[in-house]
């Protein structure tokens, strides 16, 4: 079991909630006599995740095993909203106005974006 564990790898497509399931059932595995220290099992978690989000939460210095799981899950949510919201911003942007100026030439005018301030 401990060398099951101490050789997972986080699958890059998969959810850090997936992830710290079966992070969790291979360490649960582990008798309770042969268990190794915290810092060990956060050494092997953090080493595990994919290394976009293992750099940040290895860099948060948190403590116990479960500090690390929801900073990785913290992690992985702003990710996604920051993915999101480019995702809008491109689509946004790549629309276009059509106008008409005095000379009755066509002119791209990029859609201004509201939110372009915010970020």
């Amino acid at each position: 079991m401990i060398k099951d564990i101490s050789n997972l790898k986080g699958i890059p497509s998969e959810k850090i909630k997936d992830f710290n399931s079966r992070f969790n059932k291979l360490l649960n595995k582990i008798p309770y006599t042969s268990k190794p220290s915290a810092d060990v099992q956060n050494e092997w978690y953090i080493s595990s995740l994919p290394s976009n989000i293992a750099f940040f939460v290895d860099r948060a210095n948190k403590m116990t095993l479960g500090e690390n799981m929801k900073e990785a899950l913290a992690f992985e949510k702003r990710i996604i909203d920051l993915e999101n919201k480019t995702t809008s911003v491109e689509g946004k942007t790549k629309r276009f106005n059509l106008k008409k100026n005095k000379n009755r030439k066509l002119l791209k005018i990029p859609l201004i974006l509201k939110d372009y301030k915010k970020s």
